[in-house]
């Protein structure tokens, strides 16, 4: 996840192999494979302030298959599982990459201040980037 955020020349929260693993146990995590099987790209719910707010982190995807819809796949099926997980929840995604902020802004996302985001000490350390 690191080496493809600084690739794409964009900052990413680092995560240790565990807590991606876990993301996925708990179903927190969305997969994108092909027909095949192979791996295509990737993100994981994050919540803070006991669900109350939600956003999708870790969003990548291969180098072959960017400019392709995926990445906008992956963040539509990420909502759904939002609903279905945390249906009240203030969503938002934390972005410094213009692709993503393009998807974003697609898919109705509205920019906000940091001041407007969920006030949990938990948010703080979970936004540093690498």
């Amino acid at each position: 996840m690191e080496s493809s955020a600084k690739a794409c020349g964009t900052g990413i929260a680092r995560r240790s192999p565990e807590y991606i693993a876990e993301k996925m146990e708990q179903g927190k995590a969305v997969i994108a494979v092909t027909n095949n099987g192979d791996w295509v790209g990737f993100c994981y719910i994050e919540t803070w302030s006991h669900g109350e707010y939600v956003a999708n982190s870790g969003l990548i995807v291969v180098p072959a298959y960017r400019k392709s819809g995926v990445a906008k796949a992956i963040k539509q099926k990420f909502s759904t599982c939002r609903e279905e997980k945390y249906p009240d929840a203030k969503i938002f995604g934390l972005t410094t990459g213009l692709a993503v902020m393009k998807i974003n802004s697609e898919l109705g996302y509205e920019p906000v201040t940091y001041s407007e985001l969920t006030q949990d000490p938990a948010f703080g350390k979970a936004v540093k980037v690498a």
